[in-house]
């Protein structure tokens, strides 16, 4: 069966803010997708083929992970109630 890749958001640990491009590859290694890495917020977004992401959590450097919630804007000029 196969899971489709969501988006999360990983944040990283104050003490590995410097070294947050080594945390991005170690989450490369555990099947992450990067798409972007945030140096100035401590953050890095991608996709994960799995929904248990409490295996990246283990990640050294790794505080948080969370998926990545979308919302979507009515088209301009259309009425909104």
């Amino acid at each position: 069966m196969r899971v489709e890749p969501q988006s999360i958001i990983v944040t990283v640990t104050d003490e590995m803010l410097p070294h947050i491009d080594q945390v991005a590859e170690e989450l490369t290694a555990q099947g992450v997708k990067v798409d972007r890495v945030l140096r100035l917020t401590g953050a890095i977004s991608g996709s994960y083929p799995s929904n248990n992401l409490s295996n990246l959590e283990s990640t050294n450097g790794v505080q948080s992970v969370e998926e990545e919630l979308v919302a979507e804007l009515p088209p301009a000029g259309s009425f909104v109630r």
